[in-house]
């Protein structure tokens, strides 16, 4: 395989073990029990059917379990459950009703509860295990932007990924994320199945390596941008002309989650870009995010807007890409006095003409 500068690899991940053995034990299925899948009727489906398969691989590796219920599946859950009482608690979760599809977004849908975590909970509930094989959604690859350039290394990328492993939001015990911690149980030298695509929007280093970069990253959204300066960097050493660079990072305490210091330091101090740092947790300071950054650094970015700079997001789409949005959109009411009305226009304009670029992704 071979990968381009904002390219993303695709992992498709495990479950993980406690997850597994908690679906055998509500549906009493021994660990090294054998399955075979026949698909009744002409659907294509993603499980391996008419051959023997493990239980135990069938779970870890092709099916979401973790996924968040739908209503349906909910009503299905209430066929299948003789008690009164928790027959009667799913049709309210699962009905059509106006304070049934609330009681679903309140109580399910915003809290992450997967079918098992209802299975769980409604012990009396009778789900055939064929069925709950044909409800669950399969387990599909998760995407993660390449931080790494192939100027520095052909044959090897590496990708920026942080460990969910916090209390469910469900209150049933930890919430741990597939993908990563996947990965982070991985050992050295371990073998995982991925591949490379190229990202679905332009969001990769421009052509020309004299045009001007705006780059806005909070997190781990900072991977494709150490790629592009990556990128920058071995074009500079090799003697060509490379145009300026900004780039804000925020993150909570530079002794905490300030990741890549030293080689983004080492970028600025080469010339290859500014570096703007907002800490959000700094004891004794206010809060900064990036948007205060942007907001703080007009008269350095404005130049560059106006030569043409590409305008580079990656991060949060809940609170960080608008709120930066919202910083660009006010730099350029400030710098040209126009309305806001006016002002809407041009960041439009800006997205229309791929010069503003989004890579985000909602919040877990």
């Amino acid at each position: 395989m071979s990968y381009e500068a904002g390219y993303h690899l695709g992992v498709l991940p495990h479950n993980g073990e406690a997850l597994v053995r908690r679906v055998l034990e509500r549906f009493e299925l021994p660990n090294d029990a054998l399955i075979r899948i026949r698909n009744n009727n002409r659907s294509q489906t993603f499980l391996p059917v008419d051959q023997p398969v493990s239980a135990t691989a069938l779970l870890s590796r092709y099916l979401d379990l973790q996924g968040v219920a739908r209503r349906s599946d909910i009503q299905v859950l209430a066929e299948y459950t003789e008690c009164p009482p928790e027959k009667e608690k799913l049709i309210s979760l699962g009905g059509d009703d106006p304070d049934a599809v609330a009681r679903y977004r309140e109580e399910v849908l915003h809290k992450n509860v997967s079918l098992l975590d209802l299975l769980e909970e409604h012990r009396s509930c009778a789900l055939p295990f064929n069925i709950y094989l044909e409800l669950v959604p399969p387990l599909k690859p998760r995407y993660y932007s390449i931080s790494s350039s192939p100027l520095v290394d052909p044959e090897k990328c590496s990708i920026t990924v942080g460990v969910i492993d916090a209390p469910a939001r469900s209150g049933r015990g930890e919430y741990r994320g597939i993908c990563s911690s996947y990965l982070a149980q991985q050992p050295v030298g371990g073998v995982i199945e991925c591949f490379v695509r190229p990202p679905s929007t332009p969001f990769v280093p421009p052509e020309d390596p004299s045009t001007s970069m705006i780059m806005v990253a909070a997190g781990t959204g900072l991977a494709p941008f150490r790629g592009f300066l990556q990128d920058r960097a071995m074009v500079k050493k090799e003697g060509k002309r490379v145009g300026p660079s900004m780039l804000f990072f925020g993150c909570r305490n530079p002794q905490q989650d300030y990741i890549y210091q030293e080689e983004l330091e080492e970028f600025a101090r080469e010339g290859v870009t500014a570096l703007e740092c907002a800490f959000s947790r700094l004891e004794g300071q206010p809060k900064t995010y990036v948007q205060n950054r942007i907001e703080a650094q007009q008269e350095d970015i404005w130049p560059l807007v106006e030569g043409g700079a590409i305008i580079y997001v990656c991060g949060d789409a809940g609170r960080m890409a608008p709120e930066v949005e919202r910083a660009f959109v006010e730099l350029f009411r400030n710098r040209n006095g126009v309305t806001e009305q006016e002002a809407e226009e041009w960041m439009a304009e800006l997205k229309e003409s791929k010069r503003y670029l989004l890579d985000v992704w909602p919040r877990n």
